[in-house]
């Protein structure tokens, strides 16, 4: 009866679930009643969440016939997939990892996508702040350059997928703020800075999973962040 139960809960596929956002995705949504399948290289790191709901499964995330087969059956895709690191020289990873993506989900007939970038990820110098362009740039530069070309892929080739794009700013592993997140549509930072410029992971998760529920943010890239008073997280 146990598993008879599960296979009617929505199916989700998380992405990245080792990571500090996925994790926060993963508990969270089971929390809200998903099935969750984490599709992972290394399924040691999730040995530590024991739950009913909850299917580890390695995967080769560029091998993108290995993906869909581990898709079938779910109703959707979050991915909070990241590189770790410094990146002195060009990287590629995650346009080449969203083209895998892809693939699979149209392989298994998903539709539904809500991924992570970050802010700044278009370089408009003009325009972002000068300790971007002094101090974030030079270290992780090149993490958005390949992320501005996966967010580009998404919008101009995958028109089929109901995407979202999630750009937060400097993720913080604090305890989630029991605050509304600012919205910016269509934007790479809040050009206001009404916003504290940083958020706990735990707050990207649980944008990502209520953005599930509705059609609100469609084939859409929103800039998220708390509001600019954050209390002891500030």
């Amino acid at each position: 009866m146990a598993t008879s139960a599960a296979t009617e809960k929505p199916r989700l596929i998380i992405l990245g679930a080792t990571g500090g956002t996925g994790l926060q995705l993963v508990e969270q949504a089971l929390k809200k009643h998903y099935f969750v399948t984490a599709l992972v290289r290394n399924p040691e790191k999730l040995q530590h969440i024991q739950h009913p709901d909850l299917k580890v499964v390695q995967c080769d995330l560029m091998n993108p016939l290995d993906l869909a087969s581990k898709m079938e059956g779910h109703v959707a895709v979050l991915s909070a997939l990241g590189q770790p690191g410094l990146q002195i020289s060009a990287m590629t990873f995650y346009e080449d990892s969203i083209k895998s993506i892809i693939i699979a989900m149209r392989n298994s007939k998903i539709k539904r996508l809500i991924c992570v970038t970050a802010f700044y990820t278009k370089y408009q110098p003009s325009v972002y702040p000068f300790i971007f362009k002094l101090v974030i740039r030079p270290m992780i530069g090149r993490h958005l350059d390949s992320m501005f070309i996966m967010e580009e892929y998404l919008e101009k080739e995958c028109q089929d997928i109901d995407y979202t794009i999630v750009r937060p700013p400097r993720l913080l592993d604090d305890p989630i703020i029991e605050k509304a997140v600012k919205v910016q549509e269509d934007d790479y930072f809040f050009p206001d800075y009404s916003t504290a410029t940083r958020i706990p992971r735990a707050n990207v998760a649980r944008f990502m999973l209520d953005t599930l529920q509705n059609d609100q943010y469609l084939k859409k890239a929103v800039a998220v962040d708390m509001p600019k008073m954050m209390g002891k997280s500030a």
